[in-house]
């Protein structure tokens, strides 16, 4: 079994003193800004973070909350579910004396959570809400360093177990499968899918929700998933020509999309194909973005509750920070199927 780190081994590899490794630990000022840059990067390269000293660290809280996205798209932030949350954090951060950082940390192969434990032992901030892109099953070694650095978070759209874990996640699976469900309803059986490439739990989720309520049918061999380059209309709008375009099979005559902005790329295809919506084809969305209830036709979808996501997170993190931890650590918030003119 590999030794344990010491703090000696820390201090050596720093070429410091023992004394000024424990003052960075405990976030003394008196310590210079490169000794101690250069003492945290060794702590992350030994791996060297006992649970007493994560204790000294929260002793001093920065009072500021993160929101903290890992997505591989330089427009991550721009995505308006990451800002109906970011809205709804804010809110009660205000509220309660807490400020908000923003961050879409780098994650490197060899060192996954290191800008994210950064964050932490420089007591940027306190604790954070996380949302990781990605698979099912994905950055596992982040998650796992988070969790034995005791570090407080909230991560959204991914149920794990940890001391200091809170999960949020919306009700995909039910959402997606009453969307189809509604469609079936209406005398659809040609029914599509479209995701992306860059696929979410969330999403992964939903389309689960669409293929069960397509079995539960008896319409399996009539499932159909088509998937868009990225989260965009544009990529809506790709992926649907895909679908009007495919000569061995008939088009469908319903779609339901991962997510708003594939819907409403989607139903630009649409149109631009000469066919009318919902008459020719209808379609739902999915996160009841603002703009669904200003195009035309106005666009169901099912409402995924993003910014009391992001409320309930904030709730959670100041509770717990104030040494009141919640009981449950795990919360499912409802969709709701919002009907409108598009089916």
């Amino acid at each position: 079994m590999k030794p344990a780190v010491t703090i000696r081994d820390v201090a050596q590899a720093a070429g410091v003193s023992i004394q000024t490794v424990s003052n960075v630990m405990h976030g003394k000022p008196s310590v210079r800004a490169d000794l101690q840059s250069r003492v945290l990067d060794v702590i992350e390269q030994l791996g060297y973070y006992p649970s007493q000293a994560a204790q000294g660290l929260r002793q001093r809280a920065s009072h500021t909350l993160g929101f903290l996205v890992f997505d591989p798209s330089p427009r991550a932030l721009a995505d308006p579910v990451h800002g109906e949350v970011i809205a709804g954090m804010c809110d009660v951060a205000r509220t309660l004396g807490y400020n908000l950082l923003v961050d879409t940390p780098l994650i490197r192969p060899e060192a996954p959570a290191e800008h994210f434990l950064r964050l932490f032992r420089t007591r940027r901030v306190d604790a954070a809400v996380i949302t990781l892109s990605g698979r099912v099953g994905g950055h596992e070694e982040v998650i796992s360093e988070l969790i034995a650095a005791e570090i407080l978070f909230v991560l959204l759209e991914r149920e794990i177990v940890g001391d200091h874990v809170y999960c949020l996640l919306g009700a995909n699976y039910a959402g997606a499968y009453q969307a189809t469900q509604a469609m079936l309803e209406r005398g659809h059986t040609r029914i599509a899918f479209i995701d992306s490439l860059q696929m979410w739990p969330a999403v992964d989720q939903r389309l689960h929700g669409y293929i069960g309520a397509m079995e539960a049918h008896g319409l399996a061999d009539a499932v159909r998933v088509v998937s868009s380059i990225d989260w965009s209309a544009e990529g809506g709008a790709a992926a649907m020509r895909l679908l009007l375009e495919d000569g061995a099979l008939p088009p469908p005559t319903a779609v339901l999309a991962g997510n708003d902005l594939l819907a409403i790329g989607a139903m630009h295809t649409i149109r631009a194909a000469g066919l009318r919506i919902p008459e020719d084809l209808a379609i739902i969305g999915f996160d009841d973005f603002e703009f669904t209830r200003y195009v035309e036709p106005t666009l169901s979808t099912v409402r995924l509750p993003s910014y009391d996501m992001g409320r309930q997170a904030a709730q959670l993190l100041i509770q717990h920070l104030r040494g009141e931890p919640a009981t449950e650590r795990c919360f499912v918030l409802p969709t709701e199927l919002m009907l409108r003119r598009s089916i």
